[in-house]
C-alpha cells in the first residue's frame, strides 16, 4: 500500500504536476492532499483544476488550510481590508481568480481526516492541527506533547510549517511532509512523501523534486501579480530558488519602520515603500 501525502502547494501548479507524476511513477494507490492549495504563486485557478482532475482519475483525500480559510473569511466579511500592497496583495489577487464554485469547494473540505483501511493501522491527518488549521506543530509550541499524549492513533499527519521531517514521541510519530509549492531548505525543491503501508504499519519516504522554478517565476510577471504585489514576489522568488525565507524578518521589520515614522497600521496595511525600505535595512539581495 502506497499513499502519496501533499501539502502546501500555494498555487505553484507547475510544481505540483512534477509532484503527481513522480508518485504516479511510483504505482502509489492513493493521495492525500493536506491545504493551503492556492495563493503566493500566480494563477491558482490551474492548481484547483488540477485538484478536480485527480480527484475524479485517482483515489484523494482532501482537506483545508488555513489560506482556504482566508478567502471564506473574506468572502464573509467583505469589508476586510486587502490592497495591493505586498502584505495582503497576494492574497487580494488570489481572491480575485477564484469563482464562487471554488469558495464552496473550500467550504465543504473539512480541517482533518482519519485514515482507516483493513489491514493497516489508522492515522490521523491535519494541516496545521487536529482543531486549528493555523496551529503549527513545531517543537517550540507546547502543546504538541500533550497532543501527540492524547492522539488516539499511532501516527499524525501535518502540514502548514512548510518543514519535512518525522518526530516521534514514544510509540508515536508525527510526520510532516513539506512543501510542494514554497518549499524551505533543500535548495528549494519540491517536496512530498509517500507513506508505504505494511504489516508492521507506515513508514515514510521523503522526496525532493527539482522542477521548472523559472516558469513559476515567469508567471509572477505574466499574471501581472508582480506588480500587485512587489516585494512580496521578490521574497517569494528567492524563497522558490534557494528554500530562505525572510518573509516574517522583513514584515517585521516594515511594521517597526511604520511604527518609527509615526504611521500605526495593522500587519496587512503596511505601504510597500517600508517593505522596501525593509529589504534594504536586512541587508537582502533580492
Amino acid at each position: 500500500m502506497k499513499i502519496a501525502v501533499m501539502g502546501d502547494i500555494h498555487s505553484n501548479h507547475i510544481a505540483f504536476e512534477t509532484c503527481i507524476n513522480h508518485a504516479l511513477e511510483r504505482n502509489v494507490d492513493e493521495f492525500i492532499f493536506l491545504g493551503d492549495y492556492i495563493s503566493d504563486c500566480a494563477y491558482p485557478q490551474k492548481t484547483i483544476r488540477i485538484l478536480h482532475e485527480m480527484n475524479r482519475r485517482h483515489k484523494c483525500r482532501l482537506i483545508r488550510g488555513n489560506r482556504e480559510e482566508y478567502m471564506l473569511n473574506h468572502r464573509k466579511n467583505p469589508d476586510e481590508k486587502w490592497t495591493y500592497f505586498s502584505t495582503s496583495g497576494s492574497l487580494l489577487y488570489t481572491y480575485e481568480n477564484l469563482s464562487g464554485e471554488d469558495l464552496d469547494f473550500f467550504e465543504s473540505l473539512d480541517i482533518k481526516g482519519l485514515y482507516q483501511k483493513d489491514g493497516f493501522p489508522p492515522f490521523r491527518y491535519c494541516h496545521g492541527s487536529l482543531t486549528s488549521s493555523r496551529e503549527a506543530l513545531v517543537p517550540e509550541n507546547k502543546n504538541v506533547e500533550e497532543i501527540m499524549k492524547e492522539l488516539d492513533v499511532d501516527f499524525l499527519i501535518g502540514a502548514h510549517t512548510h518543514i519535512q521531517e518525522s518526530r516521534s514521541f514514544g510509540s508515536k510519530k508525527l510526520i510532516n511532509p513539506g512543501s510542494v509549492g514554497i518549499p524551505l531548505h533543500n535548495g528549494g525543491k519540491s517536496q512530498y512523501m509517500v507513506l508505504h503501508g505494511t504489516n508492521n504499519g507506515w513508514e515514510e519516504e521523503f522526496f525532493q523534486v527539482a522542477y521548472d522554478v523559472d516558469a513559476v517565476v515567469k508567471e509572477y510577471e505574466t499574471s501581472g501579480l508582480d506588480k500587485k504585489a512587489p516585494c512580496w514576489t521578490r521574497l517569494n522568488i528567492h524563497l522558490l530558488h534557494t528554500g530562505e525565507d525572510f518573509t516574517y524578518a522583513c514584515i517585521q521589520s516594515a511594521n517597526q519602520l511604520c511604527r518609527e515614522a509615526g504611521e500605526c497600521v495593522n500587519g496587512l496595511d503596511i505601504p510597500e515603500k517600508y517593505m522596501e525600505m525593509a529589504i534594504g535595512f536586512l541587508n537582502l539581495r533580492l
